[in-house]
């Protein structure tokens, strides 16, 4: 399955929703798992390819 970094967005905006608006502790602790599992494929991701600097 190919998904873009909108995806990746798209689905950590909806995880962070999710968790604000759950009441159920084991829920909430399922959507975070998944959150930090996003942020660390996506700063793999960063680390990969071209790093533009746009300070000059």
């Amino acid at each position: 399955m190919d998904v873009s970094t909108n995806d990746l967005a798209i689905i950590e905006q909806a995880l962070k929703a999710a968790v604000a608006n759950s009441t159920d502790y084991s829920e909430i602790e399922q959507f975070e798992s998944v959150l930090k599992k996003l942020k660390s494929t996506s700063s793999e991701a960063q680390m990969d390819g071209f790093r533009y600097d746009y300070d000059d």
